[in-house]
């Protein structure tokens, strides 16, 4: 792609907005200088590690570092240049920030999910011995430290006992001299500054005088031997210090292409996180380029976006091959060349691998090169005029004409008699639809608006304009041309009115015809669109309303389950109470040898608790809503339906069809319950959840003769437990003195069970293990009060 139509688009503007969120002049530069990559493997690859960068930068945490100093200039050169302490710590910070990021992915388990950007980590040289060195041996400063060597370290301590010595000697002798002489240092000397009169030239070198020439800088005869021994001694120390400089250095230098090699990672690094935060900023996706479909989705120019940020009116376009150029028709000011940019920049970005401010689902075919004729090109130099400049750019469109060709070009026709233009431009649109290009191209020439239905691959389209304001919506019309609108755009400037009527009467009875045409279909097409808007919006209500209801209606469920458990716990508890009761006037019954009048008054008191206990299952039963409160007919009820007694509050699968007098058999679980059709009632949901079967404890009515035992084997405990329990109130019902439980033998746990729960049962008067003939072990029997 050719660096003008690149310019002409604005794709370096675009790319410094891009550099401005890195961390590191280099990556800043490389991101300046980025283009669009040419070799397919190597876009594809960067494209899918711009998009694991994307889903990174959404992630907490650091995942890349990089140095603080540009650092690549001081390798550029392969001549071996001495490194000093500053350049040193330089690359140290890098080589620290390459430490860091293989950190952040190696010792982390990402499940995965950013397999480019774990192996981009790992190809990063460690240099961990250069690290180290390098900082055991320089200060953040950049000073050599003490730790360098123990050469160093020997001869900084003398020098600076030497220096100690050399000064507390030196202030005693200056204090002959009064309190205001003090030592200083002069060069690399210590002296002392004495009064100027008091000082006798004899006794030392004066090295110079003081502005106001009253004091001398001296330096005593007796100390300039010590003085010199620090000389030689800081000379020893600088020595040291270059030979450890160097030698870092060579170290240093050895390993430039590793050094290298890790500066190109972790800058690689920095553009990506640059591109993910800029991408976080403009709202942009990656677009991996391939297939054949231009398709952008709430596109928008990104330097509309950074001026304008939400006001910016999003573009929805769709290319295919057969019809991949788009001619775009309509008013000035409508934002014609903003879509010619937008498109051009989408696919620019995405064969650079750089974020797209649009939506997901957005796609752009593989493109060799883009021809942009934009704006006015004429050239004083080169004695063009803007028509020759626009020549020169359509006639390379037309060389380059190709399905890996995008050609953008504004005002096509334009600039020359309105006639020729438009005939070169349809010879230009025929030649670049014959040859499978993609192209959006912008014309105010109602001839060409034609094209469409005429050239296969050519579609029309145009910018949304507001007939009654007279101004544009910036708004992308798919497959239909637009209107010019000049005389009402004139009027509306404030045109003579005679100049108006008179351009009225001197445009074809047919122009007048298409204008009117193109306005009737954009307001038909306006009036379809609200439309559709309120049907979404009804649609969208409906749903809302009907989830409300599918909320109220299992707010209702709920509702009635928490009244159907309380009332079943009223009953349950009224029937204990009945039960005790009955428990209790039989043992008084024995005790006082009570008349049967007794017994039959304490039957009268259960039959009034059995009537409370229907009372409240009516209850239960005008809780229910209606579809649960239908009654089934006798004929419609047969085996493996599924259905709820009433009276027991469960639910049950029927076994064999009703008898002539309504009796029916069903089956829950282990249970066999006979019931009447009256007792019946329909179940909501799936009907298929009836229990395996199981050996079976037998619970009847009391139309059926009262069980002489009850079998518990393969229920589980608590289940059990509960057939005990039932078994033992009809028993009692039924004046029996004892009730025969089987549970079986096996583990013994079961027998346990039903021993724990009989010893001091209210109704349980003794229990004891069967006799041989009893079933022995496998069962227990229990004598009634």
């Amino acid at each position: 792609m050719d660096d003008h139509s690149l310019r002409r688009l604005e794709f370096d503007r675009v790319l410094a907005s891009v550099a401005a969120f890195s961390r590191c002049d280099a990556a800043r530069a490389r991101l300046e200088a980025c283009r669009p990559i040419a070799d397919r493997a190597a876009l594809a690859r960067e494209t899918r590690d711009l998009a694991e960068a994307l889903g990174r930068e959404r992630e907490p945490g650091a995942w890349c570092e990089v140095g603080a100093r540009d650092v690549i200039d001081l390798f550029s050169d392969a001549r071996e240049e001495p490194l000093d302490g500053a350049a040193l710590v330089a690359v140290r910070e890098w080589l620290e920030a390459g430490r860091a990021t293989r950190a952040a992915w190696l010792d982390a388990d990402d499940d995965g999910r950013h397999p480019g950007l774990r192996a981009r980590a790992g190809a990063l040289p460690p240099l961990e011995p250069l690290r180290r060195r390098i900082g055991a041996a320089l200060e953040p400063d950049g000073r050599v430290s003490d730790a360098a060597s123990p050469a160093l370290a020997r001869a900084r301590a003398e020098f600076a006992s030497g220096e100690r010595a050399l000064e507390q000697r030196l202030s005693g002798w200056a204090r002959e001299y009064g309190e205001t002489a003090y030592v200083t240092r002069h060069a690399d000397r210590f002296v002392a500054l004495v009064p100027a009169a008091a000082f006798p030239r004899r006794r030392g070198i004066v090295h110079d005088v003081s502005g106001s020439g009253q004091s001398l800088f001296v330096e005593p005869l007796e100390f300039c031997e010590a003085n010199n021994h620090l000389i030689e001694l800081r000379a020893a120390v600088t020595d040291e210090e270059r030979r450890v400089l160097l030698e870092l250095s060579g170290e240093t230098w050895a390993r430039r292409a590793e050094i290298l090699a890790l500066l190109d990672g972790l800058i690689g690094f920095d553009t990506l996180r640059a591109r993910a935060r800029w991408a976080g900023a403009m709202r942009a996706v990656t677009i991996a380029p391939g297939g054949e479909r231009l398709k952008l989705e709430g596109a928008r120019h990104p330097l509309l976006l950074e001026k304008r940020g939400a006001g910016t009116v999003p573009l929805d376009l769709v290319l295919e091959r057969g019809g991949s150029l788009l001619l775009v028709s309509g008013p000035n000011m409508g934002g014609k060349t903003v879509l010619l940019k937008t498109v051009g920049l989408a696919v620019a970005l995405a064969h650079a691998a750089i974020p797209v401010p649009a939506a997901e689902g957005s796609a752009a075919p593989e493109i060799d090169d883009i021809v942009v004729d934009l704006g006015d090109e004429q050239s004083v130099d080169l004695g063009l005029s803007t028509f020759a400049a626009h020549l020169g750019r359509l006639a390379e469109m037309a060389g380059a004409a190709s399905p890996r060709a995008l050609v953008l070009a504004d005002e096509l026709g334009a600039g020359t008699d309105p006639e020729e233009g438009a005939a070169i431009g349809r010879a230009l649109i025929e030649h670049l639809a014959a040859r499978g290009a993609w192209g959006v191209m912008t014309s105010h020439l109602g001839s060409l608006k034609r094209v469409a239905g005429e050239v296969k691959g050519v579609v029309n389209g145009s910018m949304e304009f507001d007939l009654a304001t007279l101004s544009p919506r910036y708004r992308f019309v798919a497959g239909i041309p637009g209107a010019s609108h000049a005389i009402s755009v004139a009027e509306r400037l404030g045109f003579p009115e005679p100049v108006l009527a008179r351009a009225r009467a001197l445009t074809s009875e047919e122009s007048r015809a298409l204008e009117r045409l193109l306005g009737e279909l954009s307001g038909l097409r306006g009036a379809l669109e609200r439309q559709q808007a309120a049907a979404r919006e009804a649609e969208q209500r409906a749903e809302a309303a009907a989830a409300t209801h599918r909320e109220a209606t299992e707010t209702a469920r709920r509702g009635f389950e928490e009244l159907r458990r309380r009332l079943t716990r009223e009953s349950e508890a009224l029937l204990a109470r009945a039960r005790e009761l009955w428990q209790t006037v039989q043992r008084e019954a024995r005790r006082a040898d009570k008349t049967r009048a007794d017994s039959d008054a304490l039957r009268a008191s259960l039959e009034a608790s059995e009537r409370e206990i229907a009372g409240l299952q009516r209850q239960v039963d005008e809780a229910l809503p209606e579809t649960a409160r239908v009654a089934l007919e006798p004929g419609s009820i047969g085996p493996g339906m599924h259905v709820r007694v009433t009276d027991l509050g469960v639910e049950a699968d029927v076994v064999s069809s009703p008898d002539p007098e309504g009796k029916v058999v069903l089956r829950r679980g282990g249970w066999t319950i006979h019931s009447h059709v009256d007792r019946l009632a329909p179940v909501a949901g799936d009907a298929e959840r009836a229990g395996a079967p199981r050996a079976a404890a037998s619970w009847e009515t009391q139309e059926e003769a009262p069980p002489l035992e009850v079998d518990l084997r393969g229920l589980e405990v608590e289940e059990a437990l509960r057939a005990v329990d039932a078994a033992l109130d009809r028993a009692t019902l039924a004046g029996l003195t004892e009730l025969r439980i089987v549970h079986g033998i096996g583990k013994g746990v079961l027998r346990a069970a039903v021993e724990r729960h009989l010893r001091g049962h209210p109704q349980v008067e003794l229990a004891r293990l069967g006799e041989g003939h009893e079933g022995g072990r496998g069962a227990t029997v229990a004598r009634l009060r």
